[in-house]
């Protein structure tokens, strides 16, 4: 079976990155900037194609942005910025112990298999008082296929993917 995240990743790109999506640009991103630390490094954790890494990097952080879908990290790469790249897995993250002073996971947990082995990597490569952002979707795995929300919390209520 191909991974769903190389199968929906131009999906992702067109509908949630570069300012498209009203829920990144007013409210996520700057929930992010608001409690990463004011410096330091971050390793952005399910990336995509990295637009919370290039927002903490134009902030003055050193960034990695982590995604196990080539086609997110290609995509990344080809946007710019300073962020450093890296293909793998929030269950075994690449990178020594004790590395970041943050640690960010933006609508990923969701997707993850294995929740305590990624969190035991978290713990892992955080430095010790190291800040992590935990931010869940609700409702869970709003990909293609997975149905309609019925949001009854916007004014007028909304039905969407």
């Amino acid at each position: 079976m191909a991974d769903p995240w190389e199968a929906h990743a131009q999906w992702w790109q067109d509908q949630f990155t570069d300012g498209v999506d009203p829920e990144y640009t007013e409210q996520i991103i700057p929930l992010v900037l608001r409690h990463l630390p004011l410096r330091g490094s971050v390793i952005d954790i399910g990336a995509g194609e990295g637009q919370v890494a290039r927002h903490a990097a134009e902030a003055g952080m050193r960034v990695a942005a982590l995604d196990p879908a080539w086609l997110q990290v290609s995509v990344g790469q080809s946007r710019g910025s300073t962020v450093q790249w890296i293909q793998g897995s929030a269950m075994a993250l690449p990178v020594a112990d004790a590395t970041f002073d943050a640690a960010v996971a933006c609508l990923v947990f969701e997707h993850i298999s294995d929740l305590d082995a990624a969190i035991t990597e978290v713990a892992r490569v955080l430095k010790p008082g190291g800040t992590f952002l935990f931010l869940l979707n609700h409702p869970l795995l709003q990909t293609p296929g997975s149905g309609w929300i019925d949001d009854q919390m916007l004014e007028p209520p909304e039905q969407y993917w």
